[in-house]
Protein backbone atom coordinates (compact mmCIF):
# COMPACT_ATOMS: atom_id res chain seq x y z
CA UNK A 1 0.00 0.00 0.00
CA UNK A 2 2.61 2.78 1.41
CA UNK A 3 5.16 1.69 -1.83
CA UNK A 4 2.52 2.16 -4.08
CA UNK A 5 1.30 5.41 -3.10
CA UNK A 6 4.75 7.03 -3.29
CA UNK A 7 4.75 5.44 -6.91
CA UNK A 8 1.86 6.90 -8.06
CA UNK A 9 2.68 10.39 -6.10
CA UNK A 10 6.13 10.32 -8.20
CA UNK A 11 4.73 9.19 -11.24
CA UNK A 12 5.71 5.66 -11.82
CA UNK A 13 2.03 4.44 -11.14
CA UNK A 14 -0.86 6.04 -12.48
CA UNK A 15 -4.18 5.58 -10.47
CA UNK A 16 -6.88 3.55 -10.75
CA UNK A 17 -9.06 5.69 -8.54
CA UNK A 18 -9.70 8.46 -7.21
CA UNK A 19 -7.20 11.81 -8.05
CA UNK A 20 -3.62 13.82 -7.39
CA UNK A 21 -3.99 16.97 -5.93
CA UNK A 22 -0.91 19.63 -5.30
CA UNK A 23 -1.27 21.92 -4.07
CA UNK A 24 -5.02 22.21 -4.00
CA UNK A 25 -4.67 21.19 -7.66
CA UNK A 26 -5.59 18.43 -9.49
CA UNK A 27 -3.26 16.55 -11.46
CA UNK A 28 -2.01 13.84 -13.76
CA UNK A 29 1.29 12.40 -13.33
CA UNK A 30 2.90 10.65 -16.20
CA UNK A 31 6.47 10.52 -15.23
CA UNK A 32 8.41 11.05 -11.92
CA UNK A 33 9.47 14.27 -14.69
CA UNK A 34 5.89 15.39 -14.25
CA UNK A 35 6.24 15.06 -10.45
CA UNK A 36 9.39 16.75 -10.51
CA UNK A 37 8.08 19.67 -12.78
CA UNK A 38 4.93 19.51 -9.99
CA UNK A 39 7.97 19.84 -6.85
CA UNK A 40 8.11 16.14 -5.63
CA UNK A 41 10.79 14.54 -5.63
CA UNK A 42 11.62 11.03 -4.01
CA UNK A 43 14.63 9.11 -2.67
CA UNK A 44 14.26 5.32 -3.26
CA UNK A 45 15.16 3.04 -0.74
CA UNK A 46 17.95 1.69 -3.21
CA UNK A 47 19.86 4.66 -4.46
CA UNK A 48 20.15 5.73 -7.68
CA UNK A 49 23.24 7.01 -7.92
CA UNK A 50 26.82 6.49 -10.45
CA UNK A 51 29.28 4.77 -7.91
CA UNK A 52 32.23 6.52 -9.78
CA UNK A 53 30.98 9.56 -10.20
CA UNK A 54 31.31 11.93 -7.44
CA UNK A 55 29.18 13.86 -5.28
CA UNK A 56 28.53 16.75 -7.15
CA UNK A 57 28.51 15.06 -10.51
CA UNK A 58 25.19 13.18 -8.96
CA UNK A 59 23.39 15.77 -8.10
CA UNK A 60 23.81 18.00 -11.00
CA UNK A 61 23.86 15.13 -13.39
CA UNK A 62 20.34 15.85 -15.64
CA UNK A 63 20.68 19.56 -14.90
CA UNK A 64 23.42 21.03 -16.63
CA UNK A 65 23.43 24.25 -17.91
CA UNK A 66 25.29 25.80 -20.90
CA UNK A 67 27.07 23.70 -24.12
CA UNK A 68 25.99 20.23 -23.90
CA UNK A 69 29.57 18.66 -24.28
CA UNK A 70 30.99 21.07 -21.26
CA UNK A 71 30.60 20.69 -17.57
CA UNK A 72 31.91 23.14 -15.08
CA UNK A 73 32.75 21.27 -12.27
CA UNK A 74 34.01 24.21 -10.35
CA UNK A 75 30.57 25.40 -10.88
CA UNK A 76 28.72 22.50 -9.73
CA UNK A 77 31.30 22.29 -6.65
CA UNK A 78 30.10 25.34 -5.63
CA UNK A 79 26.26 25.11 -5.92
CA UNK A 80 26.58 21.64 -4.21
CA UNK A 81 28.48 23.49 -1.62
CA UNK A 82 25.64 25.97 -1.26
CA UNK A 83 22.88 23.57 -1.17
CA UNK A 84 25.07 21.50 1.31
CA UNK A 85 25.38 24.85 3.75
CA UNK A 86 21.33 25.97 2.83
CA UNK A 87 20.28 22.45 4.15
CA UNK A 88 22.59 21.81 6.80
CA UNK A 89 23.34 18.55 4.60
CA UNK A 90 26.91 18.20 4.89
CA UNK A 91 28.97 16.00 2.11
CA UNK A 92 32.02 16.26 0.60
CA UNK A 93 31.01 17.17 -3.02
CA UNK A 94 34.68 15.95 -4.66
CA UNK A 95 34.12 12.69 -2.96
CA UNK A 96 33.18 9.51 -5.29
CA UNK A 97 30.21 7.85 -4.62
CA UNK A 98 31.64 4.33 -4.09
CA UNK A 99 33.88 5.88 -0.85
CA UNK A 100 31.37 7.59 1.15
CA UNK A 101 29.13 5.56 3.74
CA UNK A 102 25.52 4.76 2.76
CA UNK A 103 24.02 7.35 5.36
CA UNK A 104 25.84 10.02 3.01
CA UNK A 105 24.84 8.06 0.01
CA UNK A 106 21.53 8.72 1.47
CA UNK A 107 22.40 12.50 1.91
CA UNK A 108 23.53 12.78 -1.96
CA UNK A 109 19.97 11.62 -2.79
CA UNK A 110 17.80 14.36 -0.64
CA UNK A 111 20.39 16.86 -2.00
CA UNK A 112 19.68 15.24 -5.54
CA UNK A 113 16.32 16.24 -5.22
CA UNK A 114 16.10 19.89 -3.67
CA UNK A 115 19.03 20.50 -6.02
CA UNK A 116 15.89 20.15 -8.48
CA UNK A 117 13.49 22.57 -6.47
CA UNK A 118 11.40 20.01 -4.87
CA UNK A 119 8.95 21.00 -2.27
CA UNK A 120 7.68 18.09 -1.39
CA UNK A 121 10.38 14.89 -0.76
CA UNK A 122 9.05 11.39 -0.56
CA UNK A 123 11.39 9.39 1.07
CA UNK A 124 10.95 5.32 0.67
CA UNK A 125 12.01 3.29 3.56
CA UNK A 126 14.43 5.80 4.59
CA UNK A 127 15.94 3.95 7.51
CA UNK A 128 16.10 0.78 6.33
CA UNK A 129 20.15 0.71 5.34
CA UNK A 130 20.96 3.35 7.92
CA UNK A 131 23.09 2.82 11.35
CA UNK A 132 20.93 3.91 14.66
CA UNK A 133 23.43 6.84 14.51
CA UNK A 134 22.33 7.83 11.24
CA UNK A 135 18.82 7.26 11.53
CA UNK A 136 18.92 9.49 14.68
CA UNK A 137 20.72 11.98 11.93
CA UNK A 138 18.20 11.92 9.25
CA UNK A 139 15.14 13.07 11.39
CA UNK A 140 17.17 15.64 12.74
CA UNK A 141 18.01 17.57 9.46
CA UNK A 142 13.94 16.14 8.30
CA UNK A 143 12.54 18.49 11.21
CA UNK A 144 14.19 21.43 9.38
Amino acid sequence: GKSTLMNVLYGLYRPTAGSVRIKGKDVILNSPKDAINLGVGMVHQHFMLINNLTVAENIVLGQETGTPLYFDRKQAIKNVEELCEQYNLMVDPTAKIEDITVGMQQRVEILKALYRGVDILILDEPTAVLAPSEITELFENIKM
